[in-house]
């Protein structure tokens, strides 16, 4: 809630003084320990309380992502090996979590206890704490400490450990990663294969006659259609009771009118009219504060009659929905069934700086309903400039399978995609087979795909792995498809959703970089740390299954 805590005033003020009267007698470090905790993971027999998870994970992830932002990526590597198997920022925390238990448990099987000054040597190095100069920055660095630590509820002592488990991870990735070798050749083949000019030709087909051509019968289309009637369903559909809470904001102060110019200020002093202007601007930047003032308070007065509306709700199991908001005066409205493809106009807006993007409608259909009838309630949804919406849900029709009649002009259209796409694949692999035998013939390319019946063709020549195809009359894979193709050969058909490619390779030449031997080195010691991160990864997901984790506490 946003302002449930104001409910508990006495009761907050009661616990300031107690915890203001336990610094006098415990150290900070002994107070972030204090007490049991509500124990919420089990991992490998051993069960962890939400204090351990909010030091060691919510706040430690947020450090760790913060210093990655910087740049290290050193720090986003392990951030995203120890977060294996999340699905989203609600259970990357957890994720985190139990990988750095997991890890913390190896760094003692494999004996692997980075020192203090290797510690230190590897903060010092970090971007985050080095100044324009690339160099370490020790007044960065202690601010860093001082201001951004202390807002996560961590010291330099975490900051540290998060360190000692960057470095354990890295050492760690490199044992269980050693046996995958590199395989320089490759490598260099590799780097050939991108480093190459080709020229050739494409011929285009387009799919549009072939569908043309094509209508089933009724009985095809039901056939077709049975065969895969499970594919064709509905969407849910859900039945809202809603507001739409905005608050009443002050007006934009208007501008006053110049007064006409008195002979009295004709004949001032340029002293005198400067100060008459400083003074003007003084009074409008008065009125633009007092103006702001009003608005913020007009905006907490709303945030606070939502923050009460909601926790009335919750008081009530979700009953008064309508008398509560008529008594604060909003309009309720009370929609038809509607899916969350097709909104209503005002459910069709987009939320309020939100960094996963999307519309209020979305935060409506991820409305889970229990047995709890506050849950059919929404949260307040933030949007527009200062806007909430909040919603119950009413109604819903679940996804269900399709009709013949209702999955037909579906079933259909899928049909004659699908037997299309084949005639043109087939009428592709017809053509390359007639240029061929016209190129021996001695004909030219384009001259011998319009005998075949492809008339639209293009020359291309002397691109590289940076060149950037025009899709209106070329593959968007040109330089892979043709990358591995001899000369005077041709690529297997390039199938695109309303178009097919036929692809004849004239020539390739590689062109010799003057930093190959750099490249090809630098080259396999990036592959040599993937195939690492691949390999930790894949141990990290099988120390967790072997782990057992079990969810004590819903949090």
């Amino acid at each position: 809630m946003i302002e449930n805590l104001r409910k508990y005033t006495g009761l907050i003020i009661i616990t300031f003084v107690i915890l203001f009267i336990s610094f006098f007698f415990l150290d900070t470090s002994s107070m972030r320990n204090a007490g049991s905790g509500q124990a919420i993971l089990k991992i490998a027999g051993r069960t962890y309380n939400d204090k351990e998870f909010k030091i060691l994970g919510e706040s430690s992830m947020e450090l760790a992502s913060g210093l990655a932002r910087s740049g290290d990526f050193g720090i986003y590597q392990f951030l995203m090996g120890l977060s294996t198997g999340a699905t989203g920022q609600d259970d990357a925390p957890e994720k985190f979590f139990i990988g750095r238990m997991i890890l913390r448990e190896a760094k003692t099987e494999f004996g692997v206890f980075p020192g203090d000054e290797e510690i230190s040597k590897y903060l010092r190095g970090l971007r985050a704490f080095t100044g324009p100069d690339g160099k370490f920055n020790a007044e960065t660095y202690q601010n860093f400490i001082s201001k951004y630590l202390g807002r996560l509820g961590l010291t330099e002592k975490d900051l540290r450990e998060l360190a000692s488990d960057v470095l354990a991870s890295q050492k760690i990735s490199a044992i269980v990663g050693s046996g995958l070798n590199v395989d320089r050749d490759a490598v260099a083949k590799n780097l050939a294969l991108e480093n190459q000019q080709i020229s050739g030709d494409v011929a285009r087909l387009a799919i549009a006659p072939f569908e043309e051509k094509i209508n089933p019968t009724e009985e095809e289309i039901k056939t077709y259609w049975e065969g895969i009637s499970d594919s064709f369903t509905t969407e849910p559909r859900r039945k809202f009771t809603y507001v739409t809470v905005t608050p009443n904001l002050p007006e934009e102060p208007k501008a006053e009118p110049d007064a006409p110019e008195s002979i009295a200020d004709a004949t001032a002093s340029e002293e005198a009219k400067k100060e008459a202007a400083k003074k003007k601007e003084e009074e409008k930047a008065k009125r633009a504060a007092e103006h702001a003032t009003a608005r913020r308070a007009k905006q907490m007065e709303t945030d606070t009659l939502v923050d009460d509306f909601l926790f009335a709700l919750e008081q009530q199991k979700g009953a008064g929905f309508e008398d509560l908001a008529k008594a604060n005066g909003w309009q309720i409205v009370t929609s038809e069934l509607f899916t969350r493809s097709s909104p209503p106009k005002d459910l069709d807006v987009n939320l309020r700086a939100s960094s996963r993007g999307g519309k209020a409608v979305d935060q409506l259909f991820l409305i889970t309903e229990t047995s709890d009838p506050f849950s059919k309630i929404s949260e307040a949804i933030a949007i527009g400039e200062n806007q909430w919406i909040i919603a119950r849900l009413d109604g819903e029709e679940k996804s269900r399978t399709k009709t013949y009649d209702e999955a037909r002009a579906d079933a259909r259209a899928q049909l004659i995609e699908e037997k299309s796409a084949e005639a043109l694949k087939t009428a592709a692999n017809e053509a390359v087979t007639k240029i061929k035998t016209l190129l021996v013939a001695g004909k030219t390319f384009a001259d011998a795909a319009k005998e075949a019946g492809v008339p639209d063709t293009k020359s291309f020549a002397a691109i590289t792995s940076t060149y950037r195809p025009d899709e209106a009359t070329e593959p968007k894979n040109l330089f892979e498809a043709s990358k591995t193709i001899d000369p005077g050969s041709f690529a297997d058909v390039i199938l695109e959703s309303d178009r097919a490619f036929i692809l004849h390779v004239a020539k390739r030449e590689v062109v010799k970089a003057a930093d190959a031997a750099t490249r090809i080195e630098s080259e396999v010691t990036s592959t040599g740390n993937n195939n690492e991160t691949i390999a930790f990864t894949s141990w990290m997901t099988a120390r967790t299954e072997a782990a057992k984790v079990q969810q004590l506490y819903k949090r």
